[in-house]
């Protein structure tokens, strides 16, 4: 189970939630909810991508009327460092794109040490765009 600052500590009854609220249930999975679907983070650094302000406790049943949909992907602008292939990636466009040049994160502002370290798992949530470089 993830732990979060942000997490609130009182379970939440509501049965509906505004949308774009991030929640955390009884049995720790991360979901952020829209009108009818919830969409589930696979892992902490996916969810932490997203900075989310508050998470709100609630319970399997109380998000039992919100259909499943598909797996939260990195936002946009992260940059990821894979630990299986060492390649450094930028996600654009909810694609990862290769940096072939350090070059390209001078051009962003970026560091060597700003990326987040993912597994290949998390990397193959995207689908591969053009290498940057």
């Amino acid at each position: 189970m993830w732990n979060s600052k942000r997490a609130q500590n009182s379970h939440q009854s509501l049965s509906e939630f505004p949308q774009g609220t991030f929640v955390q249930t009884e049995k720790g999975h991360f979901y952020i909810v829209s009108p009818t679907k919830r969409f589930i983070f696979i892992t902490q650094r996916v969810l932490e991508s997203w900075s989310p302000q508050r998470i709100v406790q609630t319970t399997e049943e109380n998000l039992s009327k919100y259909r499943i949909g598909a797996k939260m992907k990195f936002r946009a602008g992260s940059l990821l460092w894979c630990q299986a292939d060492a390649k450094m990636y930028l996600v654009s466009d909810n694609k990862v794109r290769h940096i072939t040049s350090p070059d390209i994160l001078t051009g962003l502002g970026a560091k060597h040490n700003d990326a987040t370290w993912v597994s290949q798992d998390e990397i193959n949530l995207h689908e591969t765009g053009e290498p940057l470089g």
